[in-house]
């Protein structure tokens, strides 16, 4: 089984991911950690190539499981799923998850990055104005492979 979830910040792909690795035994590849680098020092943005390379080894894998928001270098990988999810929640979820999501990190001293609300907001409100639409053009071809998913209980239910 090949599963590609995508959708903004906040919009539950990596607790979906987490679910059907925990139900199916697929190991979960995040697109954040793909092009990050963590370091105690702080985050290293990974290399176009570098990140490719990564990219290209999970994609000869007979299974695999990808979640994150990137899409615009990933073609091959929609085509090469055998699933793809869309994270299409409500705004007001979303928010909801940027605030809670902001609030723990903030009171678990999570990296720097991570502390700012800005950031979040800004990502939530590139993907309403732009990136949703890209998203969903770039995925016509997938019709039938396609599911979106609208609320936190349709996630929740998934089998």
């Amino acid at each position: 089984m090949k599963i590609r979830i995508i959708g903004p910040v906040g919009s539950g792909k990596t607790t979906l991911a987490h679910q059907i690795s925990a139900r199916t035994g697929l190991t979960v590849t995040s697109l954040d950690e793909l092009n990050w680098e963590r370091l105690t020092q702080g985050d290293r943005h990974r290399e176009p190539a570098e990140r490719q390379a990564i990219l290209d080894r999970v994609l000869k894998q007979d299974s695999w499981l990808i979640e994150g928001t990137q899409y615009r270098s990933g073609q091959a990988v929609f085509d090469a799923a055998d699933i793809i999810y869309v994270m299409d929640l409500p705004c007001w979820q979303v928010y909801c998850a940027i605030a809670k999501r902001w609030l723990q990190s903030r009171a678990h001293q999570a990296p720097v990055q991570y502390r700012e609300l800005r950031p979040y907001l800004y990502w939530y409100g590139q993907w309403v104005t732009s990136e949703r639409q890209a998203v969903m053009d770039m995925l016509t071809p997938y019709a039938e492979k396609t599911i979106i998913l609208k609320s936190f209980d349709k996630i929740n239910r998934l089998e």
